[in-house]
């Protein structure tokens, strides 16, 4: 019982503190703006910049914090309410940034899980 009420507990945690990211990219402005919690932030960096390394490190980062186990971190994270980057679950903003390596990477962790 305790398990499961510490798991709803940081799922909702998980969900209420996802980090937002906006965005401006009008004249080549690709400044970053991060609104909300700055902890998850680096997701969104990393969808930004294209680069798998920063988003693996991200997700083993948040191993021991968000769950016992990289699987398990995978996919409350990848779930499209517990993680936002301007709104948006973090394939889908990584796909609008046309980011493909990283696209191709959540996709493949996504169909492991």
């Amino acid at each position: 019982m305790m398990k499961l009420k510490s798991m709803s507990a940081v799922l909702l945690a998980v969900a209420s503190v996802s980090s937002f990211a906006s965005f401006a990219d009008e004249a080549g402005d690709s400044r970053l703006v991060f609104v909300g919690d700055t902890e998850f932030s680096s997701f969104c960096r990393a969808a930004v910049k294209d680069d798998v390394s920063m988003m693996r490190r991200s997700f083993t980062n948040k191993v021991g914090v968000i769950a016992r186990d990289k699987r398990d971190v995978y996919e409350i994270l990848l779930s499209e309410d517990n993680l936002a980057c301007n709104g948006m679950g973090i394939i889908e903003f990584s796909k609008q940034r046309n980011s493909e390596q990283v696209v191709s990477y959540l996709q493949s962790v996504q169909q492991k899980s």
